[in-house]
């Protein structure tokens, strides 16, 4: 743990120390069937934890799970957002909280999750890659995301998003460049592949 606190610099491990310290607010995502609300269910293929009251995540139908800590990698999961609804509250002055829209085309989902993690202050976030996806049994798209910390850390996500029935699903993973995002990529994707609708 102390090579991990080092490689975030001072701001990120004295935040980091803070979070480990409130611990006793993570509840367990064990291995196996994980159901995100009543709508569907992904397989997770190793313990995660939910940090989603860690985060201070009060967007209702987000959960937010993690392996090694929410600095260190993050997945977000929505259980189904309706227009309106929000991923993420932000947390930076000049940006307000992006909502779900009714009509939003397959890019402009992308561009909401872009925009919801530039809310949380991220910087420099851009979308690339858009590719087609599915979402259990519903069309999707899939993409990928850059950004940086406001300290200067480099960090990549990888998600998916698709509508149905009205409401935007959304599974993000998102990490450092460095190490954390490589370390858990192939178990992102094979969640996202997991996805079930109806479970």
């Amino acid at each position: 743990m102390t090579s991990r606190i080092r490689n975030l610099g001072a701001a990120g491990a004295i935040v980091l120390l803070g979070l480990l310290a409130g611990c006793a607010t993570a509840t367990d995502a064990p291995a196996g069937a994980y159901k995100v609300g009543a709508a569907y269910q992904v397989t997770l293929g190793r313990e995660w934890s939910d940090v989603s009251a860690m985060l201070g995540v009060h967007e209702r139908g987000m959960r937010v799970l993690s392996v090694d800590g929410p600095l260190l990698n993050r997945l977000y999961l929505s259980e189904g957002l309706a227009p309106g609804e929000s991923m993420v509250h932000s947390t930076v002055k000049e940006k307000p909280t992006p909502t779900v829209k009714a009509d939003f085309t397959p890019q402009e989902t992308v561009e909401f999750v872009a925009d919801s993690v530039a809310a949380l202050g991220y910087l420099k976030v851009e979308s690339a890659n858009l590719r087609p996806g599915r979402f259990g049994d519903t069309d999707g798209v899939m993409f990928d995301l850059t950004g940086t910390t406001s300290e200067g850390l480099d960090v990549r996500g990888e998600g998916m998003t698709a509508v149905r029935g009205g409401k935007l699903y959304v599974i993000l993973f998102l990490a450092p460049t460095e190490h954390y995002f490589g370390d858990g990529q192939a178990e992102a994707e094979s969640i996202m592949r997991s996805a079930r609708f109806g479970a």
